[in-house]
């Protein structure tokens, strides 16, 4: 039921006799808002967007470069970002184990509301649907009108239930940041460092990612009532099959449990769907519009630090800000470091900063520190270059 909204035709193809019923009343009752919801199905009550888990996810720091925004935490469409990107490979750049992803945002346009499209049509859900209505008709056959009426009870309560629940609309509500913002171009990454990503576009383009959520409206909101039918249709459901079906003859209860028993086995391949995997093609396409993405590998943590902060291309008070970010460290050797890399020009890293005070194994600190930095600084030099170079025609995407 939790891919209903993301698999397209999903809400019209519940017509089989499914088991689980009392566990799906049970699970969305608790969104309907009544006092006689409450007292028939009690629970925390909450957003349905949260529940069928297309919210909730805490996403990674982000730093604005040119905004000067800092955000601690990004929301659940940063996380399902930051997932995806994670997962690519270094293409032009072999430089080490140390990755970076580049993403660049096309530019999108300024509307309200995004209704956001399903995956595409799954046509295994016709089996388990002719399965369960050829078992009604054989006990129809039979003259066991106690398992047809249960197995058709079954399918009209679980048909029911699929259309009610998939009949909210997924929406995104985009930010509306001032058509006077400066660039949003930042930086994203998770406290440990283990995943960094440096994003480009327009304030409008990335707080798309930083402060967009998906949004599952209901026809019924607040009080969702229809919810609550349904729920207790899927109850009552439970309750008679369990007491009638023991009255049927032997071969309709075969039949009633071969309905079950294939609608079990489609449930759980709906179960074994990749939800986020659906979530981030959405977020991707319809959302982002098919950004571009790159990922480079450098040596160590110093020259992948330094390549985002200068692929960036921020003041040297901005650069020297995004390093103090992702660098906390105030040692005599990096606030050397990170203040060569904010004052440096040109294209090539040969900046060599006072040395005075250092004792030798510091010195010898920084000189390593100060080749990695090299290394990130004219690599980002490049890769900037590189992009300014392409044209939009030949930009590939996600």
């Amino acid at each position: 039921m939790s891919s209903v909204h993301l698999v397209q035709g999903r809400r019209w193809l519940g017509w089989y006799n499914s088991p689980g019923s009392y566990y799906v009343a049970k699970k969305y009752g608790v969104l309907a808002q009544s006092k006689i919801w409450d007292g028939l199905y009690p629970g925390i009550s909450m957003d349905p967007t949260t529940m069928l888990e297309l919210d909730g996810n805490i996403g990674p720091r982000y730093v604005g470069a040119h905004s000067g925004t800092r955000m601690n935490i990004t929301g659940h469409l940063a996380y399902l970002f930051m997932e995806h990107c994670s997962k690519s490979k270094p293409t032009a750049l072999k430089l080490g184990k140390s990755h970076l992803s580049i993403v660049i945002l096309p530019e999108t346009e300024p509307k309200d509301v995004i209704c956001l499209p399903p995956s595409p049509f799954d046509p295994i859900a016709i089996i388990p649907i002719c399965t369960s209505i050829g078992s009604a008709a054989v006990c129809a056959i039979f003259g066991d009108w106690y398992c047809f009426s249960m197995v058709m009870l079954g399918v009209v309560c679980n048909g029911l239930s699929c259309y009610v629940i998939g009949s909210g609309t997924l929406e995104f509500k985009p930010p509306g940041p001032s058509q006077y913002s400066p660039p949003g171009d930042g930086i994203l990454f998770n406290s440990s460092g283990s995943r960094v990503m440096v994003v480009k576009g327009s304030e409008r383009a990335v707080t798309r990612i930083t402060r967009g959520r998906f949004n599952l409206r209901y026809a019924s909101a607040t009080k969702y009532h229809d919810i609550g039918f349904i729920s207790l249709a899927l109850t009552t459901q439970f309750l008679l099959q369990l007491f009638i079906v023991p009255q049927g003859q032997l071969f309709g209860q075969i039949m009633f449990l071969s309905s079950l028993g294939v609608s079990w086995v489609f449930n759980a391949y709906l179960a074994s769907m990749d939800r986020r995997e659906l979530q981030k093609k959405i977020l991707m396409t319809a959302v982002l519009g098919n950004p571009r993405l790159e990922t480079v590998g450098l040596p160590k943590w110093t020259s992948l630090v330094v390549f985002a902060a200068v692929c960036l291309e921020a003041t040297s008070e901005a650069t020297r800000a995004i390093l103090d970010e992702m660098i906390p460290n105030n040692t005599k050797v990096w606030e050397r470091l990170k203040g060569a890399v904010a004052e440096a020009q040109g294209e090539t890293f040969e900046i060599q900063p006072n040395s005075d005070g250092l004792n030798k194994q510091e010195m010898g600190l920084l000189q390593d520190m100060l080749e990695q930095a090299r290394i990130g600084y004219e690599e980002a030099k490049r890769f900037n270059k590189r992009q300014q170079q392409i044209r939009p025609s030949e930009k590939l995407t996600v």
